[in-house]
Parts: structure tokens; C-alpha cells; sequence
């Protein structure tokens, strides 16, 4: 097999893939190491100082404190974290699916659909990777170590998702390395093809800053700080204050003793105070739970703003309106599609492009297939069906499989019962128009004629198609003023399409044409078409008062 090179440029060692980096021999002593490390837990008694130090050493190197107080976040606020989970649950549950490169050849495209029936083999892909490489949209980057092994005759990934915390940032803090057991803050390139790494870079900057996490982490000690004063509100809500007072000259153990009289009577209301001490309840607490819900409320408008733009489809919304919930949801689809395009990137070139290569030599890297995942567009299926029909029969070329495509209706296969519209209705003495957005529009004259009248073999073989109907006089009325339309339309059609040829053959320009054209309608005579309305108007009126049938 020829050099295969990574995304990068760099060699692949084909024998160092097949097995997993950090169980190579000189990482198993870091791996052990790490493995044993004890979450720091920076949440616990978070202040404002300490919150600024763990961010500062991020800048410098040390991402632990970050990456520790980020798993903090998750766990202990529950709209953090269903706001995180909503956002990766919209790219994690889309449709993805091979593409082949632009115009591509037959045998490209028989390499990418073969390439979707690998990647739909592998186990855990949606559920397990894709949702695992999300978290990286919190905290900046996340791993999955990935080696090779064979199956079934060919080269496929086993893959196993890693702590962030077992990484760390090289000397310049630009590049994501396997930390080691020196402590140094020095790490251990990662190997190609041998792990996929996903910056969804939320924020730009330095890995330690391109996470969600520093913009989440002061709204996160704010709410905090609120959540606390609120429970010790409610601790003392309702009760009144007690004051005990005790005699000169009382001794220290007198003095407790009241003391523990006045913490018993608020929380059992019943104590003890020996003879000539005495208590006093003042008025009880006043206020209410509003200041700290408001804030409360704020803070998490702040965190749905920075995880999904937006606040209606997150909150209550009981202040917004459709049309504003309208925009709100496109911000998320924004988001949406960001999100997407970053992992399909990943993808496609640490794990399709690996799995092709390694699998089909020869190939060329400029025309891989390229993993892509559908963010559908919310499309009006009314607006669309009263909008086809019209454009189409105004003349645009409307193709079928792209329509499929845009409103997400899957083509029917051959021999594969079909669903079919109302059929349309035949004009009156004309052919059945043909309606649907399918329909393309027929090729126009260089000089238009009236249409021929339908034979009757045609007429026979429309009414073969379509369903019967009974038919009443006012049928039999119309077919009988119809029937001889050309002779009463040729005085009103033949002298504007003469003045037609003339300015045709003279190169008369559009624009003097249709300037002209009031000047034309002296020249049609429309008297034989509104006599033979009349005539067909009285007959309907005799025929109706009579009620009689029309005869020819």
C-alpha cells in the first residue's frame, strides 16, 4: 500500500493504528496514572476570585480546573443542562447520509453509497458518537480514540470516548495533545487516524477559550449565589424575631442555655429559660420569593440566549408573540446548521476519509465522498400546493426531484403504489390541460395559431380516463355554443396576428409593437362572438323557463 497521508499532510503508520494510543507501551504508565484522578470539583464553594483563577489557568495551560467545572456545570444546574441537551439532541437526531463530489462519475457514486452501507454498520454511530463529540460545543473539544482492526476483510474503526481531562494543549496552547504522567503540562501529539477530535469552536480563540463554558460560567455563579440567599430566606419566611435577655451578672452557661431556648422555640415551639430571663418575638420576617426569582429567571434567559439564541422555545415565552417565537425558532435553526456543518467536517475527514482510503488504494483524496447531515427547512406544505400548480401552468420549469427533495417526500419506487390528485378538468370543446408541478411547458410558435379541435378518439380516450359524471342540460348548452368556436373567434384573433407578421417581417421592435396596440382594436370584430352569446344566453333562458332540453 503507497504513503497515505492524513487531513494535515502528515505519514500514516499503518501498524501503529491498529491499536489504541494510550494502551501503547509508553503511555500505559500515563493512561494508569490518569485513570486514577479524582475530579476536583471546583462548583463547590465557587466565588467570584476562585472562578477567575480556574480561567486564568486555562489561558496558561492548565485545563483541568476548566474542564472539572464544566462537568460542575452540568450536573448541578438542570437548565444548563437541558438547554445543552436540546441543542445536541437537534444535530445528533438529524438524517445524514454519503454525497458523492460534485459531478461525480458512476463509480464515485457507487463508492459513496458503498461508503454508507459501512458507516451504517458501525456500532453506536448516532446514538454514541455523534452526541459524544457534541459535548465539545460546552467545553471546547472532545475525543474519541479510534484504531483499526479487520472485518469481514476489510479495515473498520473500534472507537472509545476519552475524558477531556486526560488531554492538554501543546507549549503554544494551539494544539490539543494526550497529557502525560511527568505533570510537566507537556503532552503527546495525537496519532492520525487514530482518534477523532471535534472543535465545534463555538467561540474563536485558543482551544481553552473556544468552549461555551467561559461565556456559561458567571451567569452559572450568579444563579448560584442567588439560589442560595433564596433558601435562606425560606428558612426564616413567616417567622418571627426572637430576642432573649438575660439578667446582669449571668454566668457563660446561662447565657447558652437561653441562647439554645431561643433556636429551639423557632424550630420545635417549645423551650426552656431559667427564672429571670426573658424573651420577646418581634414583628415576623417580611418580603417575598420575587427579587430571587427574577433573578433567577434572568440569568437563565442569559444562558438559553448563549446555548440556542434564543429564549421562547426554551422558557415559557409568556411575554413573546408568534412572530417573535417565529424568529427565535430560525436563530436555533441557525445554530442548528452551524453546529452541523462543523461535525460534518469532522467526519468526513477524520473517519469517512480514513475508512475509504485505507480500505480502496488508489483513490484519489481530492474526489472522496463527503459525510453530510440534512438540517431539513421548515416548508409550508399548503403554501407550496396552492403555489406548483399556478407556477407551473405559468410556464416554469419546476423539476419533481428536486421538489421531492425540498419538502422531504420520498420519490415512490417503480411498481409502487402511487397517491393521485383530483384529475383535472377538461375545457370546455378543448384538450384536458395537464396540471402538476411536472408538467413542462410546451415550446412556444414563432407565430401562435389556434389549437385544433380534439378528435372525438381523443375526447373518447379523456373520458376513458376520467370518472364518470352526469351530465344536465347546461352541459349539452355549452358543447352546442362551443362547437363551432374557431369561425366565431376568427374575426377577433386573425387581424391582430396579421398586424403580428407584418411587424415581425418590417423588425418591428416590442415595445413599438405594444404601443400600437390600442390602435388594433378597431380592426377585431367582435360581433359574431356576442351574437353567438346572445344566442346562447336566450336559449338558456328560454330552455330553463320552458324546461326543456337545448336542440342543435
Amino acid at each position: 500500500m503507497p504513503t497515505l497521508l492524513d487531513q494535515f499532510g502528515n505519514p500514516i503508520d499503518l501498524a501503529a493504528i491498529r491499536e489504541p494510543q494510550t494502551e501503547a507501551a509508553e503511555n500505559r504508565s500515563s493512561v494508569s496514572w490518569m485513570s486514577r484522578e479524582f475530579a476536583r470539583h471546583p462548583g463547590r464553594g465557587l466565588t467570584p476570585a476562585r472562578l477567575n483563577a480556574i480561567l486564568q489557568a486555562a489561558e496558561e495551560g492548565d485545563l483541568l480546573g476548566q474542564l472539572d467545572l464544566a462537568d460542575d456545570m452540568e450536573e448541578r444546574d438542570g437548565h444548563l443542562f437541558a438547554e445543552l441537551s436540546m441543542r445536541k439532541d437537534a444535530v445528533a437526531n438529524l438524517d445524514w447520509s454519503i454525497e458523492p463530489p460534485r459531478n461525480a462519475s458512476a463509480e464515485e457514486q457507487a463508492l459513496a453509497e458503498e461508503l454508507q452501507e459501512w458507516m451504517e454498520d458501525l456500532p453506536d454511530f448516532e446514538d454514541g458518537i455523534l452526541r459524544e463529540l457534541l459535548d465539545g460545543i460546552l467545553k471546547g473539544f472532545a475525543c474519541i480514540e479510534m484504531w483499526w482492526q479487520l472485518d469481514g476483510g476489510r479495515l473498520v474503526p473500534r472507537f472509545a470516548p476519552r475524558p477531556q481531562r486526560w488531554m492538554t494543549v501543546d507549549e503554544v496552547g494551539s494544539e490539543i495533545q494526550l497529557r502525560t504522567a511527568t505533570g510537566n503540562g507537556r503532552g503527546q501529539p495525537l496519532r492520525p487516524w487514530g482518534w477523532l477530535l471535534h472543535r465545534p469552536r463555538a467561540r474563536s480563540g485558543y482551544p481553552a477559550r473556544t468552549g461555551l463554558l467561559r461565556v456559561l460560567a458567571w451567569p452559572y455563579l450568579f444563579k448560584n449565589y442567588n439560589q442560595r440567599d433564596l433558601a435562606e430566606f425560606l428558612e426564616i419566611y413567616g417567622l418571627p424575631l426572637r430576642i432573649g435577655k438575660y439578667p446582669s451578672g449571668a454566668s457563660d452557661a446561662e447565657k447558652r442555655t437561653l441562647l439554645q431556648a431561643v433556636v429551639n422555640i423557632g424550630h420545635n415551639a417549645a423551650g426552656i429559660i431559667p427564672a429571670g430571663m426573658a424573651l420577646e418575638f418581634q414583628s415576623a420576617a417580611q418580603g417575598n420569593e420575587g427579587p430571587f426569582k427574577t433573578m433567577a429567571d434572568w440569568m437563565e434567559a442569559i444562558q438559553s440566549k448563549v446555548i440556542r439564541g434564543q429564549t421562547l422555545t426554551s422558557g415559557e415565552g409568556k411575554h413573546g408573540t408568534q412572530a417573535l417565537g417565529t424568529v427565535h425558532e430560525g436563530q436555533a435553526l441557525i445554530i442548528t446548521k452551524s453546529d452541523a456543518k462543523r461535525l460534518s467536517i469532522t467526519i468526513t475527514e477524520q473517519l469517512l476519509r480514513p475508512l475509504a482510503l485505507l480500505n480502496k488504494p488508489g483513490l484519489d483524496p481530492r474526489r472522496l465522498p463527503r459525510f453530510v447531515l440534512d438540517v431539513p427547512e421548515p416548508e409550508d406544505l399548503a403554501l407550496y400546493a396552492d403555489a406548483l400548480p399556478k407556477l407551473a401552468a405559468a410556464g416554469m420549469r419546476i423539476g419533481v426531484e428536486d421538489m421531492h427533495k425540498r419538502l422531504r417526500i420520498p420519490m415512490a419506487r417503480d411498481g409502487e403504489e402511487q397517491l393521485r390528485g383530483a384529475p383535472a378538468q377538461q375545457a370546455p370543446g378543448g384538450a384536458a390541460p395537464t396540471a402538476g408541478p411536472a408538467a413542462a411547458p410546451a415550446p412556444a410558435a414563432k407565430q401562435p395559431t389556434p389549437p385544433a379541435p380534439p378528435t372525438q378518439a381523443k375526447q373518447a380516450g379523456l373520458a376513458a380516463e376520467l370518472p364518470a359524471a352526469p351530465r344536465d342540460a347546461i352541459d349539452e348548452l355549452i358543447d352546442a355554443a362551443t362547437a363551432d368556436w374557431r369561425p366565431v373567434m376568427a374575426p377577433m384573433v386573425e387581424p391582430l396576428l396579421a398586424e403580428l407578421d407584418r411587424a415581425i417581417a418590417a423588425g418591428e421592435s416590442l415595445a413599438a409593437f405594444r404601443a400600437r396596440l390600442p390602435e388594433l382594436i378597431d380592426q377585431v370584430d367582435g360581433r359574431p362572438h356576442a351574437e353567438r352569446l346572445a344566442r346562447a344566453a336566450f336559449l338558456a333562458r328560454l330552455a330553463g323557463e320552458a324546461g326543456v332540453l337545448p336542440q342543435d
